[in-house]
């Protein structure tokens, strides 16, 4: 297809065109979510600038370092009638109190537009998930699209926990996440594509983002992002072929997340055991040291 065919095959893609209608859903939205400062405000940007087809405008700040993240909310931003993208708050490193928040944020229990804090606990995730009961969001399609800076170099050791994560997206939202590797022109890119390749990724894209200092339309940006968009929806519409039912899913994310929280809690309990046991039993040697200076 011509770059106008995809636009207008993004544009008019509709839910209630598929096999079987909409089923129940009303939207289609496009979670992004990974590390901060690596590109998630600025796709935003670069695919309304592509599929609005007007002069460029930042709908999503952009982060000035990727230890400043600009985006603190699951912010959301219409692409089409159907399609929105969402432009979920981003992790400056893997930990565990952030990637708890990243799946809640992927379950759909937080709620749209509003703030996203860490160091939430047991109990405040427990009860975000208890909360979601009040807003019905069983009719949002979620398609997870993980973002990643091909520019910044990652241990073998962080590409294991990020394969968790992708693992854990796949099994909360039933689909694997689409990978969007952006600076294309980087050396690390090889490399970077094959580690993504061997987590068991097969839609991975690579681009360079527009951007306020460099708004110029390529015929090159816009086809990637065009062809990027194009077989999302595609891929959306070979899983309506499918009979779902989007309450049922909901339920069986949130038992996902209830899951995962529980055994959160439990390790961090352990782990916290283990340090106060390390504790006492240094407390222990100091007393031994001590009795046998004395003596």
């Amino acid at each position: 297809m011509s770059n106008s065919e995809m636009r207008s095959y993004i544009q008019n893609f509709s839910l209630d065109n598929c096999k079987h209608g909409n089923q129940g859903y009303n939207r289609v939205l496009l979670q992004l979510f990974g590390l901060s400062g690596h590109g998630k405000s600025s796709f935003i940007n670069s695919c309304k600038y592509v599929i609005d087809d007007r002069p460029y405008k930042v709908y999503a700040a952009v982060a000035p370092a990727e230890e400043r993240p600009e985006t603190m909310k699951r912010s959301s931003y219409a692409l089409t009638g159907t399609i929105t993208l969402v432009d979920n708050r981003g992790c400056v490193k893997l930990s565990k109190a952030e990637t708890g928040a990243i799946y809640t944020q992927l379950g759909n229990v937080l709620p749209l537009d509003t703030e996203v804090t860490w160091d939430t606990g047991f109990e405040n995730t427990l009860t975000n998930i208890l909360n979601s009961e009040r807003e019905d969001r069983s009719a949002d399609f979620i398609v997870p699209v993980f973002i990643y800076n091909s520019e910044t170099r990652m241990s073998d050791e962080e590409f294991s926990e990020l394969k968790k994560i992708l693992v854990k997206a796949n099994e909360i939202t039933g689909l694997f996440p689409t990978v969007i590797l952006t600076h294309e022109t980087s050396e690390l890119l090889p490399e970077i594509k094959e580690k993504f390749r061997r987590m068991g990724t097969q839609n991975i894209f690579t681009l360079e983002n527009y951007s306020e200092k460099n708004m110029r339309k390529t015929q090159n940006k816009h086809e990637t992002i065009l062809k990027c968009l194009c077989e999302i929806v595609k891929d959306v519409e070979f899983r309506m072929e499918d009979i779902r039912d989007p309450k049922e899913e909901k339920t069986a994310r949130k038992k996902i997340l209830h899951r995962f929280i529980i055994k959160r809690e439990i390790e961090r309990i352990r782990e916290a055991g283990a340090i106060e046991l390390e504790r006492e039993r240094e407390r222990e040697r100091a007393r031994e040291t001590g009795n046998c200076t004395l003596s």
